[in-house]
């Protein structure tokens, strides 16, 4: 999946507000277990240069998923993107869950 929007400037993998791994893992609970908070990133409060980085699709990542969501197949995620947002340094949940 190469458009996967993350909303949580202060994960390692956060490149202009797109996931950079190679892949993640959605739980049940539709949490990205993949997060990793980088130390580098936080505590700033304003930043305008990390903002303006373009945003990379370059990256393929692969979603493992075990949500009871209709776009999970088999553990994996096949929607077209997902967007990953949260609250904190310890939450970060899939915003593109629907119900199955």
């Amino acid at each position: 999946m190469k458009d996967l929007k993350c909303g949580l400037k202060s994960c390692i993998h956060n490149k202009g507000y797109c996931c950079c791994a190679k892949e993640i893992t959605v739980n049940g609970d539709t949490d990205c277990l993949t997060y990793c908070y980088d130390e580098n990133k936080a505590g700033i409060d304003f930043e305008a240069g990390s903002d303006f980085v373009p945003a990379n699709y370059t990256v393929d990542t692969k979603v493992y998923c075990s949500a009871k969501c209709i776009f999970n197949r088999d553990n994996h995620c096949i929607s077209n993107g997902i967007t990953v947002m949260g609250q904190g340094a310890e939450q970060a949940t899939c915003l593109t869950f629907i119900k199955e």
